[in-house]
């Protein structure tokens, strides 16, 4: 469903030390408001765009550390070395590999799809003032994440 763009979305963690070039459209967008989220981001939920990896060029791999918070899903969560905010995450094998950029780290934000959904509501720190679907609970989100990944793989 991912078409090509005619120039390469750049992306960037907040100090500019790792930079991305994604080439091909990307396929979604969520707000997730888990607690492994909210440790990751410093912050109370984190709006994601999700693109396949294999259109992310990563510029500068030496300045990303990896690290695995929870298992499974087998999400790969890459802080900058520099800043400490967060750069990108891996997740996924093979052909079904995705790749989850934070959606401030993009320098044209305008050109991403709208928010799809929120994934676990019940941990949100403050309501959401939007119309977009809620999903709480382990379950229910993770099935509401999967049927979006269905829908844009």
């Amino acid at each position: 469903m991912s078409r090509t763009l005619s120039s390469p979305q750049h992306a960037a963690c907040e100090c500019g030390a790792c930079r991305f070039e994604v080439g091909a459209a990307p396929a979604a967008r969520f707000i997730c408001h888990c607690k492994i989220c909210q440790v990751f981001t410093g912050r109370p939920f984190s709006d994601v765009t999700i693109v396949r990896a294999k259109s992310v060029s990563t510029k500068s791999d030496e300045n990303i550390a990896f690290k695995k918070y929870r298992l499974p899903p087998n999400i790969r969560r890459g802080l900058c070395k520099r800043c400490g905010k967060p750069a990108i995450e891996l997740g996924g094998f093979g052909p079904l590999r995705i790749a989850f950029i934070p959606t401030p780290n993009f320098a044209q934000t305008e050109l991403l799809p709208s928010v799809a959904l929120h994934m676990f509501y019940d941990r949100r720190c403050a309501d959401a003032t939007d119309t977009l679907p809620k999903y709480s609970g382990y379950l229910p989100s993770q099935l509401a994440f999967s049927r979006l990944l269905m829908e844009i793989l």
